[in-house]
């Protein structure tokens, strides 16, 4: 099986592609958007308030945030179905083994 979350992926965020090696560097930028996204809260609550550009910041970095968890969902909707289909083929491989019924008891390794 090939891991899924270390393939490459590109992400549409803001308008623009972004390309990205491996899931973690997925987190990775949610993790630089949240932080982006906490920096402007407490601008916008400072004395004196944000300015609009903080506003207008703030929705920006929230539609990016919207894309990469959109596609961190579907990066790990891909690795579930892929193991998914690894444990039904380790299945199908057991069930077809040529072992004579009785002959293993409880313990025993075939």
């Amino acid at each position: 099986m090939s891991d899924i979350l270390d393939e490459f992926r590109s992400v549409v965020v803001g308008g623009r592609v972004e390309r990205f090696q491996g899931y973690d560097a997925l987190a990775r930028r949610a993790e630089e958007l949240i932080g982006r996204m906490q920096q402007i809260e407490r601008a916008l609550g400072a004395t004196p308030p944000g300015s609009e550009k903080d506003w207008h910041d703030l929705a920006i970095a929230a539609e990016a945030l919207v894309a990469i968890t959109a596609a961190q969902e579907q990066w790990l909707a891909d690795h579930d179905a892929a193991l998914a289909r690894a444990i039904e083929q380790a299945r199908s491989d057991i069930r077809s083994l040529n072992i004579p019924r009785g002959t293993v008891d409880v313990g025993d390794v075939a």
